[in-house]
């Protein structure tokens, strides 16, 4: 944390002096040593702040004096190139690639938005330098693990991920590609922006202004004797209908889709012009996920969840109980969970949490800073196109009881992840539902 002090302490030098090149070349470098993937540049009424978003919550992190924030969003405008710095009644992009001072490649996505206090200005960082991590270590366990490789390694059929802005989705894609980016099969993406650069991948960047579509990249694709192709975002019905063309002429498509649960992906795919007959001719599976935040390692320790967290450990209950034991003990097995743990947590309602304070001064925890979280894992919710389920879709059940019959098969929805992940001490009750609802059995 010594660095990201001096940093901060730079900052606020910079502030005083209205620096505004050190202003940025300090800020930015904290939001990557921090691991934030967002800042908010904020005007009040008598003041402007900073904050960041580390591992998906806002923290604030300074705030200075409202009389210079014109001149900061000015000059980020200027620097950009892309922005027109006295327009200031609109709404503007800018995409920027530039180095912290620690040489770390960065790109910047930014965008500037008129309020009733002066401008704000959003800046979602991409560390180039950070690695696509291995499927093996995202956190994706039992049922879901066997589902996701069987699903991959398909020769053919589309396999989509869901969830909000900051999920993790194209992370998710990018692993699975890695996976089976080998040199006899053939890869090519369609993206916007292009993330991460991977070798092996044939990786181009479409262009709507000039109509370099998405919709337009997969006609291309099938000229360019594609085995697997992944296509950013399913936007539109044109989108959808060629990845399913793909699909049907035997090649294995990845892609994303906005939506909330797996199931709901039906419904929106079906209010998007599919026919159910379509959907189950070439899906292999529909992944939803968040990002929950992890145990400090550092300050974690043993606690009763049932009292700290009442509500939530009666859910957590409620969906173990609707739960078949033959699926209890497939996820207990299958994610390694500790006996101990899991009779500590279903018997006396104990659990793990991070306390933010040092276990051995009783001071601000060093490592995360007082929040008792350091890092993320992946939450995932994964339905497989089984015959089955493809069966009940063309007899026109509606999403809703296709998912309730998923579930009683075993399915491994958001909710059960995220408990599974709490008796394993990876995460909190807290946090699986602050991501996830708790659906009633």
């Amino acid at each position: 944390m010594g660095d990201i002090n001096n940093y901060k302490k730079n900052l606020e030098d910079a502030i005083v002096q209205t620096d505004t090149v050190k202003i940025f070349d300090n800020l930015l470098t904290m939001g990557v040593e921090m691991g934030a993937s967002d800042i908010h540049i904020e005007p009040f009424e008598n003041f402007s702040r900073i904050r960041m978003r580390i591992d998906g919550v806002l923290q604030e992190i300074i705030q200075y004096p409202k009389n210079i924030q014109d001149s900061v969003i000015a000059k980020f405008k200027i620097e950009s190139g892309q922005m027109r710095p006295d327009e200031k009644r609109l709404p503007q992009d800018a995409r920027v690639s530039t180095v912290t001072l620690t040489n770390k490649e960065i790109d910047l996505r930014a965008n500037t938005l008129p309020t009733v206090r002066g401008e704000k200005l959003v800046m979602r960082i991409v560390d180039k330098s950070k690695k696509v991590p291995p499927l093996e270590v995202m956190g994706i366990e039992g049922l879901n693990n066997e589902l996701l490789y069987k699903s991959i390694t398909m020769p053919n059929g589309i396999v989509l991920t869901t969830g909000p802005t900051g999920s993790g989705k194209s992370t998710t894609l990018y692993a699975a590609l890695n996976y089976i980016n080998t040199v006899d099969v053939n890869i090519t993406t369609y993206e916007d922006p292009v993330e991460n650069k991977s070798d092996g991948l044939n990786q181009s960047q479409v262009r709507s202004d000039i109509g370099y579509t998405f919709a337009q990249g997969l006609r291309a694709a099938l000229r360019q004797d594609p085995d697997i192709i992944m296509v950013g975002e399913i936007r539109d019905e044109e989108t959808l209908e060629m990845g399913m063309e793909a699909a049907m002429t035997g090649h294995l498509v990845f892609s994303t889709i906005h939506a909330n649960s797996a199931a709901e992906t039906i419904t929106r795919i079906i209010n998007m012009g599919a026919q159910p007959y379509m959907i189950s001719g070439t899906f292999n599976l529909v992944m939803a996920q968040r990002l929950g935040r992890t145990n400090c390692s550092h300050c974690f320790q043993e606690v009763n969840v049932k009292e700290k967290f009442p509500e939530y450990y009666k859910n957590a209950k409620e969906v173990l109980a609707g739960m078949q034991k033959d699926h209890i003990k497939r996820e207990v097995v299958g994610r390694g969970i500790d006996q101990e743990k899991w009779s500590k947590f279903v018997n006396e309602g104990v659990g793990y949490v991070g306390t933010g304070k040092d276990p051995e001064t009783g001071d601000v925890c060093p490592q995360c800073g007082g929040s008792g979280y350091k890092g993320r894992i992946g939450i995932y919710e994964f339905m497989e196109f089984d015959e089955e389920i493809k069966n009940y879709l063309t007899q026109g059940k509606t999403a809703f009881e296709i998912e309730k019959i998923a579930l009683d098969r075993g399915m491994i929805n958001l909710e059960r992840d995220g408990i599974f992940k709490v008796i394993g001490g990876k995460t909190s009750l807290e946090e699986i539902y602050r991501l996830t609802k708790h659906r009633e059995n």
